[in-house]
């Protein structure tokens, strides 16, 4: 401890990379005895790894909670790097209450995705109450969470991921969900909702498996118990043996029990011999596989004492699959039919107590609007332009002209702007106060002057476009200053003189900070 920094609390801060550009980490969490809580980190992104939180030096104990955590590579991650302490194991982890997501925005653009949280030397971690969002195909296969012990530079053959318990959360939205491997130990997977776990999250050449586990390398005491798992992959849990799928490596003190899960094509598939017990017999020894409900599966393929319904029974037993209501209705025959006598999967009076026991962070004190983003009613309402038809022929089909931005993170912008025009944007501030607006914009030559109402009032006075050297060649200019209230807000950028371009300049977002 006392090489490290130590007892840090930080509280309520605001950490934000570039909207642009991006950050490689929001915090280092290379330090002891340490809480970051009530926080919003976002914007960390980049065309290498980046995460929100990382840490890779520090003894613990820490305490995440109570955040919002943007990161492209990894949202939380420790590991990844080894440590120049010897022997040092990341230890005492509680990741509690967060909303950890990645924008969809992001799916395509120019950033290195990976998973959402990832455990490479860890140990006494409790990841309890979070919901855990969108993971799509990208640098990696879509991993939502990973428990992976890696030796990273080979310098640290004491790196170790166990005793984790990973329960009361809600994952949605992902490729794939976890994936325990290598000689991890001691892993507790119980009373999650997992949903839209999906082959809809793959990417142009890049098939996402839909899969809810993997597990290989021969992890010891796996428990996967009382969870709802709605995927539409090939098999809902893949078991392999190590870095084969004819390795003879065997999981000991596997447990599956009490779960609501889907068998698709497979339910759980052991990679060199097949679907059910023949994977579990020759994967993992010994396992207790109770009281599951296998929607789709053929009971002669799996151990007795498990359910059998039909997919279309499977579906039928909850209250509203499409609004992602998965409590069970009150014919199920899963109610009150698990080994502890409690109903098969989530317990969700369980679930609500750990979401919501803390208030969530509130919206993102800063947001970014994109300029091709104004508001819909048509001329006179969503904006005002003197020229007709959409010059740049993209996006939309009203008179605004809109064409392909080659800035970072790609996207559109507004061109061909004239003095007289204007475009309208309706906001929800979260509380009232005075912010900073950034705008991204460029000109080939001096551009002109616009103005930003709030409301009908001009918040900002005349501000002018600089020659920028192209009308692709982009510049941040910022207004400081400008109050705005909380609640519903209209924005509109005003365009009050043409430069000597013969227009007023190229926009491509703004940001209100």
């Amino acid at each position: 401890m006392a090489t490290v920094p130590h007892h840090l609390v930080m509280d309520r801060c605001y950490l934000h990379g570039d909207p642009t550009y991006g950050q490689r980490r929001g915090v280092a969490l290379n330090s002891g005895d340490t809480d970051l809580i009530n926080s919003y980190f976002a914007d960390f992104k980049s065309a290498n790894e980046a995460q929100a939180i990382g840490s890779w030096n520090g003894p613990g104990p820490f305490l995440i909670e109570n955040n919002y955590l943007e990161g492209a590579g990894e949202n939380i991650m420790f590991g990844g790097a080894d440590p120049s302490i010897p022997n040092l194991v990341a230890t005492g982890i509680t990741i509690r209450r967060n909303y950890i997501t990645k924008p969809t925005s992001w799916i395509m653009q120019s950033w290195t995705v990976k998973n959402l949280v990832e455990f490479k030397n860890a140990q006494n971690v409790v990841v309890e109450g979070n919901v855990i969002e969108n993971s799509w195909v990208a640098a990696q296969q879509g991993y939502a969470v990973l428990f992976t012990p890696r030796n990273q530079e080979g310098t640290a053959p004491w790196t170790i991921v166990r005793n984790v318990v990973f329960r009361n959360n809600i994952m949605r939205h992902v490729a794939d969900d976890g994936r325990p491997s290598q000689q991890t130990s001691d892993i507790t997977i119980s009373n999650n909702l997992f949903y839209d776990v999906s082959t809809a999250w793959s990417i142009p050449n890049g098939a996402a498996a839909a899969r809810f586990a993997i597990i290989g390398g021969g992890p010891r005491n796996v428990t996967i118990d009382h969870n709802t798992i709605d995927n539409n992959g090939s098999a809902t849990i893949l078991i392999y043996g190590g870095y084969t799928p004819t390795s003879t490596v065997q999981i000991y003190g596997f447990q599956l029990t009490n779960n609501l899960l889907r068998d698709n094509a497979y339910g759980v598939f052991g990679d060199a011999v097949g679907e059910g017990s023949a994977g579990l017999r020759f994967y993992t020894p010994n396992a207790i596989v109770a009281r599951n409900a296998f929607g789709g599966a053929a009971a002669t393929q799996y151990p007795t004492g498990n359910d059998f319904p039909t997919m279309a029974q499977w579906q039928a037993d909850f209250v509203n699959i499409g609004a992602a209501n998965y409590r069970l209705v009150a014919t199920s025959l899963s109610k009150n039919a698990s080994t502890d006598a409690k109903d098969i999967g989530v317990d969700f009076t369980a679930l609500d107590a750990a979401l919501n026991a803390t208030p969530a962070p509130t919206p993102a004190p800063t947001f970014t609007v994109q300029f091709e983003n104004y508001d819909t009613g048509g001329e006179g309402v969503g904006y005002h332009d003197t020229t007709p038809g959409n010059k740049g022929g993209l996006y939309r089909s009203d008179n605004v002209d809109i064409a392909a931005a080659n800035d970072t993170g790609g996207g559109y912008y507004l061109g061909w702007v004239r003095a007289g025009e204007w475009v309208n944007y309706t906001i929800s501030a979260a509380t009232a106060g005075t912010f900073t607006i950034d705008l991204r914009v460029a000109s080939n030559g001096a551009g002109g002057t616009f103005h930003i109402e709030v409301n009908g009032v001009d918040k900002t006075g005349p501000l002018t476009i600089p020659n920028t050297g192209g009308w692709q060649a982009w510049t941040t200019i910022s207004k400081r200053g400008v109050a705005l209230g909380a609640g519903r807000q209209v924005i509109r950028v005003v365009m009050d003189t043409n430069g000597a371009t013969g227009g007023v300049g190229n926009f491509n977002w703004f940001a209100v900070r």
